[in-house]
């Protein structure tokens, strides 16, 4: 091999390598700004609206699902109310799943936390939780505490659990005042859904209602907070999970 041959292997070695890694931190780049100046659009359009209802099924909800709404509502100095609908007693620990939904609130700084223990709503994966139930629940909340929006899942629960659906059946549904909001957590396909942080590309094409969380440490303690759910394939979802990282959500 002549000089210039190794000269101009050596120069195409170097131009792999400026080429792979420069796409990486371009794209992070990238990815950075897209965010900074999706933050600045979410936070000029906020209104006056500042008491916003998240309806949950069960204890860590919350912290599996709701975590980038509820870290873009806490930097917007919106005031959060939590209605968990069951006590989580799937496994005849309820109380301990109370105390661990408590703590996880204090944590993310919701001041207002109901848990609701009701013989209807219970943590099944198999009860059909009566609708009607759910909606003077919520609605009588409405009333009393001046609430402007509310956050729910979607038709799909995220994950198809049956108590995730009654929750938007029941919010869906409900007779409420036209000015107050309603959105829904989007459900993604399985691709999408585990696909972490790279997700953000398709979610900030798709939905203009976009809530990022950029720390996996967050995400890791609110989980790590309801030990009795912390299992491996639960620390695996806050891995991978883009749930973690990503929230879009849709308004009715």
């Amino acid at each position: 091999m002549g000089l210039f041959d190794i000269i101009e292997e050596i120069i195409d070695d170097d131009l792999l390598f400026i080429l792979k890694y420069g796409l990486i931190i371009s794209n992070f780049i990238t990815i950075f700004i897209l965010l900074y100046f999706k933050s600045k659009k979410q936070q000029n359009e906020k209104d006056e609206n500042t008491s916003v209802l998240l309806v949950t099924a069960h204890p860590d909800d919350e912290a599996m699902f709701f975590l980038p709404t509820i870290t873009y509502l806490n930097d917007n100095n919106y005031q959060i109310h939590l209605i968990c609908l069951s006590n989580g007693n799937a496994n005849k620990i309820g109380k301990i799943r109370e105390s661990e939904l408590e703590k996880c609130c204090n944590y993310l700084k919701i001041k207002k936390l109901t848990i609701i223990n009701d013989e209807h709503l219970q943590d099944s994966m198999t009860a059909t939780w009566p609708i009607e139930k759910i909606q003077n629940v919520v609605q009588n909340y409405i009333e009393e505490n001046n609430i402007k929006g509310i956050i729910t899942f979607d038709q799909h629960g995220v994950s198809g659990h049956l108590n995730h659906i009654a929750c938007y059946k029941a919010i869906s549904t409900m007779k409420r005042s036209e000015e107050l909001k309603v959105f829904l957590l989007e459900t993604t396909n399985i691709l999408r859904k585990y696909s972490s942080i790279l997700d953000f590309f398709v979610s900030s094409i798709l939905n203009d209602n976009l809530m990022v969380n950029l720390n996996i440490f967050k995400a890791w303690r609110s989980m790590q907070i309801h030990h009795s759910q912390f299992v491996w394939y639960r620390k695996l979802f806050v891995v991978f999970s883009r749930y973690a990282y990503i929230n879009t959500l849709i308004k009715i």
